[in-house]
């Protein structure tokens, strides 16, 4: 059963939704272009693109109590592969940067908080880590969108009069 919500709610559900659609399909075409497949460890960028493709149309079309709950935790569990990701992309860049040229005869000088900072921004190193921080954005986006959900009201006749939203029922 479909409920009467603020439109500026709704609105703003459906941007939250595009966002993260368009985000989405920028690290799929992103990670298509950089051969992102070449080591299994790799492959979780691709499933967890999946798996937030998989919340993202859960929400898009009148969804139930229980569809927004999995998109909840399909969400949560990309942001977390996200972070994950991130925490990789700076290790390999940390340990790639004694191999860099410019960085080379200093590096075993440098302080370590000046090498993990190299390697955070990527001034070191092949591994983007803005790259599942998209990722990450994209499954908060979906996470946004489900707060309040119309779908999750215990009492549903409270959101059709106050049209404010609602407390979720957990």
């Amino acid at each position: 059963m479909s409920l009467p919500a603020d439109p500026s709610s709704s609105l703003l559900r459906r941007g939250l939704l595009w966002l993260a659609a368009l985000t989405t399909l920028g690290i799929a075409v992103e990670l298509g272009m950089e051969r992102h497949w070449t080591q299994p460890i790799q492959l979780v960028a691709w499933g967890a693109v999946g798996v937030i493709t998989v919340a993202i149309a859960l929400l898009a079309r009148a969804p139930s109590r229980a569809r927004v709950r999995l998109a909840q935790i399909f969400a949560a569990a990309v942001v977390l592969s996200a972070a994950v990701g991130i925490g990789e992309h700076v290790y390999a860049n940390y340990d790639a940067g004694p191999l860099d040229y410019h960085y080379a005869n200093t590096w075993e000088n440098s302080t370590e908080a000046t090498r993990w900072w190299l390697a955070l921004t990527k001034t070191v190193g092949p591994s983007p880590p803005l790259a599942p921080g998209a990722l990450a954005q994209a499954g908060l986006c979906v996470l946004l969108a489900t707060l309040r959900h119309p779908a999750l009201c215990r009492d549903r006749a409270s959101v059709v009069r106050t049209n404010r939203g609602c407390l979720p029922d957990f």
